[in-house]
């Protein structure tokens, strides 16, 4: 659980604004039996029960007494308003809604009722994003979803996924996952990414976007995002850097171009680490790494080199780390 919450803290989720929050004495996400929580859904809705119509949601369910029946199965009272069905893993449920309104979400097991949580549906009202200024021509660009919200603004954050229909010329879409939308940037040039409600058609993204010559590239650079030990996260820094072992670190190359810098996406670079092969490993979160790079675990001391291959750019460059001691 540990590195999992470590995982999410550094792939930038907003965990931390999960600090100080008023939590009321009954938990929404209890089953009205009491024998499960549905978990999951990042900070802002870690307790909401109301999905965004489009949208795909994977719960965890967390037992608060007994273990998981192994016969547990799901099933939804309106499917055509949310769906569920089982997840990847035993304790997993992904919910689907279809559309606005309320569906009962029952756990079985025993030939009965088992546990269950009413779930709600309502058209996204508002988006918060993270996406880059300027991506290179060729290169991978994305737009990372942070938190969802319904028409209460920031009282009413929603859960769910993959729900925006996106527009963008000059881009070809490639995949909607993890909550990022990723594209190929194609001709140089501004542009814009455009994303829109489902239901109404309301728009919730709109980022302008210029795309930059492969001609234009130059110095290249690393910034580095620690997650320490106690889980605490730095702001990001300039290789080289000293990190701590213990911690966890997310590496994402920068270009110089025409008086600006053009992150890369994690897509488009591969790394290698050569040096004392005990200090830095990839860390293997169980998940998709984060848009901007791959994640690494910090071992024990040493000294080592992260080479970033760069095949767009026909460049490869090398970053020097030092892994102190904790």
């Amino acid at each position: 659980m540990l590195a999992r919450t470590r995982f999410v803290v550094l792939a930038f989720f907003a965990v931390q604004a999960c600090v100080g929050i008023d939590v009321d004495t009954g938990d929404p996400r209890v089953g009205e039996e009491g024998r499960v929580r549905f978990g999951g859904g990042g900070c802002a809705a870690g307790s909401s029960t109301t999905l965004a119509v489009g949208s795909t949601q994977t719960l965890t369910l967390e037992p608060q007494s007994a273990a998981l029946p192994a016969d547990l199965t799901t099933a939804s009272t309106t499917p055509t308003i949310i769906e569920a069905r089982p997840g990847a893993a035993p304790d997993q449920v992904v919910l689907q809604a279809n559309q606005a309104g309320s569906a009962r979400i029952e756990l079985h097991s025993a030939g009965g009722i088992w546990d269950y949580l009413e779930f709600h549906a309502e058209p996204a009202a508002s988006v918060t994003f993270t996406a880059a200024p300027a991506v290179f021509a060729g290169a991978t660009a994305y737009v990372k979803i942070d938190e969802v919200y319904g028409a209460c603004g920031e009282s009413c954050p929603l859960l769910g996924q993959g729900f925006l229909r996106w527009s963008a010329p000059a881009l070809t879409p490639l995949r909607d996952s993890n909550g990022v939308a990723y594209f190929t940037a194609g001709a140089t040039g501004d542009t814009r990414v455009e994303g829109r409600e489902p239901s109404g058609g309301a728009l919730l993204v709109d980022h302008p976007l210029r795309v930059v010559p492969v001609a234009d590239a130059g110095a290249l650079h690393a910034q580095v995002t620690i997650a320490l030990p106690d889980e605490s996260v730095l702001d990001p820094q300039p290789a080289p850097v000293e990190i701590p072992a213990g911690s966890l670190f997310l590496v994402q190359v920068q270009a110089d171009a025409a008086g600006s810098t053009v992150p890369l996406a994690g897509a488009d670079v591969t790394w290698t680490i050569e040096g004392d092969a005990s200090a830095v490993a990839l860390y293997d979160s169980g998940t998709e790494d984060p848009p901007e790079g791959p994640i690494f675990s910090a071992l024990a001391p040493g000294s080592v080199e992260l080479v970033a291959q760069i095949p767009l750019l026909g460049r490869t460059e090398r970053f020097p780390l030092t892994i102190t001691s904790p």
